[in-house]
């Protein structure tokens, strides 16, 4: 994401679209929502504000608490200490996922490979662009900063789902090369003509 970071435009607003910070290991009973930061983690994101070399604006967030957490230190390490951050449903939410997991029993990493492949039985019948579509129209919804850098700390999911439909990212059928902690993309432009940088590559995508 550095090397991402020195291509973007410094005369108008840009998102970064991210996972969170590192986070505790899987509960026992299932519930991913209770899962917080890991001292690490919290390192990890002050860090990532305290390096940032763009003037910052707006902080977004998926309700989950590691994911406020995140966006939080980031903008603490920015030396912002009292940050706003608001909390947007629709960066925790992936339209299909609960039914494909719990109506039809289909793994977590199966139906990223299903809708990365346009595999119907295992995505329940939603498309990749389905899923794809109502995150970046809530992300061009947003107000913006001008001339800033606003951040928006999401799941793993949605910078997966984004990757595979803007860049034909593929991940294994177990979660072979699942993304890691912290990684995300940046987003510019309007809702009918944007540009995104992920892993090294520059995307424009006009009327998607």
């Amino acid at each position: 994401m550095r090397e991402d970071a020195l291509k973007l435009p410094t005369d108008r607003n840009v998102k970064v679209y991210m996972r969170h910070s590192i986070r505790f290991d899987n509960p026992p009973d299932g519930d991913y929502s209770k899962l917080l930061l890991t001292p690490e983690g919290i390192e990890i994101a002050n860090r990532i504000g305290r390096d940032l070399d763009f003037p910052v604006g707006y902080f977004y967030s998926s309700p989950v608490e590691r994911c406020v957490q995140t966006a939080t230190e980031i903008a603490k390490g920015k030396g912002i200490e009292d940050p706003v951050i608001e909390r947007v449903r629709e960066f925790a939410h992936l339209e299909g996922l609960g039914h494909a997991q719990n109506d039809l029993g289909i793994g977590w990493y199966e139906f990223y490979y299903g809708l990365q492949r346009n595999i119907p039985e295992l995505t329940g019948g939603i498309t990749l662009k389905e899923a794809a579509t109502p995150i970046i129209d809530k992300v061009f919804s947003l107000p913006e900063t001008d001339k800033a850098l606003d951040v928006i700390c999401s799941h793993d999911s949605h910078v997966v789902t984004l990757a595979s439909a803007l860049f034909d990212f593929k991940t294994g059928i177990n979660g072979e090369g699942w993304i890691t902690f912290t990684e995300g993309m940046f987003i510019y432009g309007t809702r009918d003509d944007f540009t995104v940088l992920w892993r090294g590559e520059e995307k424009r995508f006009v009327n998607w």
